[in-house]
């Protein structure tokens, strides 16, 4: 089935629709070698309602429904850009009809969600394949902030903060508030041909709670948690993974909503490592301002790199590097990637995965230990709460 130019369908909704429009489809027609659009379907629609765009998409359609794209002949390749709680259904229901899938991070909610993903993925027809879509990791300048964090002789401690301002597409639901209910038509599964009827999103979102926090008390601040885990928190968790490896144990949960910290743990159970540990802190406010950055420290080197929010185009990602010579000279060198330079970067590993397969760095097995982080990470919220004064309680 796969062919050196994909034919790719796009499935959005809610703020994916403007990702869409500003981000994906731009570099979309860079690739014109790789890649060729030819239907999506969006919620709030992504491009102008009379479907025309100026002549640079000959040929796409406006998809009247996602069942449209996911059962398209003239589609290899689905973009899942749905709200979360839609990832596995249109993933399961696109890997069914032998469509590669590329799926917004992360993969779902909870660990079960993504084993039946994975699952899918291995019994898909075609050799279909998931990619999962996590463009910070992708910048060139991350494999010059790896190859620099490697070099460091001995790590003393780490910090990962990204404190936002406003930003429509990625503005963070109050604790009080619901989550917004997208409603798409649901695709009939295509191993069946069975109409299933039109689920609600809030339908969908709770069940993937009630099984992911199996017998526990669905708090408001325990949702607001895992939803920010779902959103933002989940590119700056991978990165960290990316570049420092899993951790050992996390502790000293804060949920202050819409503000979050815990300190991670590296090292302990590595009888050649020194421990060290990783401040993890972030939140949003309405100060129009991105302090975004993961910075680890050495004895005589720092490595920081500096992002911003996944999805906002125009900042460049940075790698600056300060070390001390032996007069205590203080010596910076920093590295620049352009925002754009990361998604075709990305795009251009999707199309290697596919098309040769070359095993890129964000398949469904790197991303559910995200989700098995969010459940250590909710592992330590169950320890403190009670015992621990903290906003938990």
């Amino acid at each position: 089935m796969t062919q050196e130019i994909l034919r790719v369908g796009i499935l959005t909704a809610g703020p994916g629709a403007q990702v869409i429009q500003t981000i994906y489809l731009p570099v979309l027609r860079a690739l014109k070698n790789s890649f060729q659009v030819t239907v999506i379907y969006s919620d709030p629609p992504a491009l102008p309602r009379n479907g025309t765009t100026n002549g640079r998409d000959e040929g796409l359609r406006i998809a009247r429904t996602p069942d449209e794209v996911v059962r398209s002949s003239d589609v290899d390749l689905v973009f899942n850009f749905m709200p979360t709680e839609f990832h596995e259904f249109y993933t399961v229901a696109a890997l069914a009809a032998g469509k590669h899938v590329m799926l917004e991070a992360p993969i779902s909610l909870g660990v079960i969600s993504a084993k039946r993903i994975i699952l899918a993925e291995r019994q898909a027809p075609n050799g279909a394949k998931v990619f999962v879509a996590s463009v910070r990791r992708y910048a060139p300048c991350v494999d010059v902030f790896r190859q620099e964090v490697a070099s460091i002789d001995r790590i003393y401690y780490a910090r990962c903060r990204n404190i936002a301002g406003p930003h429509a597409a990625h503005s963070v639901t109050a604790p009080q508030e619901q989550w917004p209910t997208i409603i798409p038509t649901r695709p009939s599964l295509p191993d069946t041909g069975e109409d299933r009827g039109q689920p609600q999103g809030h339908q969908l979102l709770n069940n993937l709670l009630q099984e992911t926090f199996a017998g526990q008390d669905l708090s408001p601040a325990r949702i607001s948690l895992c939803q920010f885990l779902s959103s933002l928190g989940c590119y700056d968790l991978a990165l960290m993974r990316d570049a420092l490896g899993y951790p050992d144990a996390v502790s000293s949960i804060s949920v202050n909503a819409p503000f979050y910290s815990a300190v991670f743990h590296y090292g302990d159970d590595t009888l050649d490592a020194h421990p060290y540990t990783l401040l993890y802190e972030t939140g949003t406010d309405s100060v129009p301002r991105r302090d975004a950055h993961l910075a680890v420290y050495g004895r005589s080197k720092t490595v920081t790199i500096h992002y911003d929010l996944p999805y906002v185009p125009g900042q460049p990602v940075r790698v600056v590097v300060e070390t001390a010579d032996a007069h205590g000279t203080l010596h910076t060198q920093e590295t620049v990637s352009r925002w754009e330079d990361a998604y075709q970067a990305e795009l251009e590993a999707l199309h290697a995965y596919l098309v040769a397969g070359t095993k890129p760095r964000t398949t469904t097995d790197d991303a559910i230990q995200d989700l098995k982080l969010f459940q250590t990470i909710f592992d330590q919220y169950d320890r403190q709460c009670g015992t621990v004064r903290t906003p938990l309680g």
